[in-house]
């Protein structure tokens, strides 16, 4: 009966099993195979040769020139620039990018995900209703509470600082933004279709967050 080593799971005929050599050698060769660093030329080929990827897969890839690693859902590059579209969405009616653009691209070295977010509004965009939200690329590991992140936004009434703030203590998809919501009063509240300053976010509006924390 075939058995497996304790820490890696790799099969290991014994001395009862039948002598066939080279179907031990392939067994043995197939359960390394995924457990190394592959290398292929391009992510195309990658995905073409890994069909089913499990988590913590590894990957060479000779063009860009970078490692990635399998999530469990995507491939992402290790220490690259990743791209990303962030998801905007508000507490009661989604906005709209319309000719707008909102981009975002992510790094993550280790279990530290860096990132930033860029949202320009358009003259077809429309801001829906409610405090906004947007997405970020991973799910967050436990925050602690503590953590933030820091952008700067204008509208209408001005350009300011912004905060923002992952939306739960652990695994968060998405964080709150935060900032000077009233012309006449320093104190923030949550950020939506209301604006900045007082005054609501129109063509040529954005907001621009940069941020970092600890993956899932």
């Amino acid at each position: 009966m075939t058995l497996y080593t304790p820490l890696g799971n790799l099969p290991y005929p014994q001395p009862a099993d039948a002598a066939n050599l080279p179907l031990h050698l392939q067994s043995l060769a197939e359960a390394i195979d995924g457990r190394t660093v592959l290398r292929y030329a391009t992510a195309a080929d990658r995905d073409s040769a890994v069909t089913t990827p499990v988590a913590g897969m590894v990957a060479w890839l000779t063009t860009p020139g970078t490692l990635s690693y399998y999530t469990g859902a995507a491939w992402v590059a290790l220490g690259a620039w990743n791209p990303y579209t962030p998801a905007w969405t508000a507490a009661t009616t989604d906005p709209a990018i319309g000719n707008g653009t909102i981009t975002g691209k992510y790094a993550v070295v280790g279990k530290v995900c860096h990132f930033t977010t860029f949202v320009a509004c358009g003259s077809t965009t429309t801001y829906g209703s409610g405090a906004y939200s947007l997405s970020l690329p991973l799910a967050t590991g436990a925050t602690g509470g503590l953590i933030q992140f820091n952008g700067m936004a204008l509208s209408g009434g001005g350009r300011g600082q912004i905060i923002c703030q992952p939306s739960a203590t652990s695994g968060a998809t998405t964080y709150t933004l935060w900032g000077q919501t009233s012309a006449t009063s320093s104190a923030i509240a949550q950020i939506g279709s209301g604006g900045l300053f007082g005054t609501a976010f129109a063509n040529g509006s954005f907001f621009r967050i940069n941020g970092t924390y600890e993956v899932a």
